[in-house]
């Protein structure tokens, strides 16, 4: 039972103790996927449209969510992942939400929203990230105190432990229709995280080929994978490939088509926070 949809009117689960909700807020939308972990192809997966009209992201959020009673059941797990560009990656030192807060509000002293904090165990770091205000208390209270992480931590997670094989470097290229996400591993450590807002192609490549430079990969030796849909990898390798021999797409993980044959088409960020579990 594998379903892509904007609605969840369809959607009928009988036994949810069994099934896991995953949460996505993006700016404008958000993104979900249900799937029983030990039933194969059990995967559902869809967005919902926020309604900004009023002005107020956390009363949309709401909305899509009240709006939607299927998301409001007894669920196995509850996880959400939040895109954030208000976000600052520190060392595992930094496990003290105080201590991550205060210097997180030394770098962005404008911030406005609630401050959240999640740890990536596999890359030994954490991410202190800006949350638009009230969305993390009502999550919290909705969802009986779901873990909650940036739009970076499936990304990191999945290709660090990825890479642990690989010797040498390379650069991970995120593509999303709002912005990209760049990650750069060498020598199985990660050294590079970041994230960038931009709609163009050629904003795509400079941030990418920037970070290629800075980081000293050799565009003979090290590699570049690419992950997005085929529409926007595919405006951007054949550029990417003057400048770096190795560029290819990204091997999508088999085990994530366990969870659902349609697993390419939903949001990679949930699928990847699944594999996380």
């Amino acid at each position: 039972m594998s379903n892509l949809s904007s609605t969840t009117a369809h959607i009928d689960i009988q036994r949810p103790e069994y099934w896991t909700l995953q949460l996505a807020l993006a700016p404008k939308e958000v993104q979900y996927t249900l799937f029983d972990i030990d039933e194969e192809n059990s995967l559902i997966s869809g967005s919902l449209p926020l309604d900004l009209s009023g002005g107020s992201y956390l009363k949309a959020v709401e909305n899509a969510i009240y709006d939607n009673p299927v998301l409001l059941n007894d669920y196995r797990q509850v996880r959400v992942l939040v895109q954030s560009q208000h976000f600052m990656i520190l060392p595992a030192e930094f496990s003290d939400e105080l201590d991550a807060q205060d210097a997180f509000e030394a770098m962005y002293a404008d911030a406005e929203g609630d401050f959240a904090l999640c740890t990536l165990p596999r890359c030994g770091v954490n991410i202190g990230y800006e949350v638009p205000k009230g969305v993390l208390g009502f999550l919290r209270r909705t969802f009986n105190m779901p873990p909650i992480v940036h739009h970076l931590y499936p990304l990191m997670e999945h290709f660090k432990l990825q890479d642990e094989r690989r010797t040498g470097a390379c650069l991970h290229l995120n593509l999303r229709e709002e912005g990209i996400d760049i990650l750069i591993i060498r020598d199985r450590e990660l050294v590079m995280a970041n994230s960038f807002p931009c709609t163009v192609t050629a904003d795509a490549i400079y941030y990418t080929l920037n970070a290629w430079q800075n980081f000293g990969l050799d565009a003979t030796k090290n590699e570049l994978f690419v992950t997005g849909s085929k529409a926007l990898r595919d405006a951007t390798i054949p550029t990417l490939r003057k400048y770096i021999n190795y560029v290819m797409p990204s091997i999508f993980p088999a085990a994530a088509l366990r969870i659902g044959q349609d697993a390419v088409k939903a949001p990679l960020s949930l699928i990847l926070l699944a594999l996380c579990e």
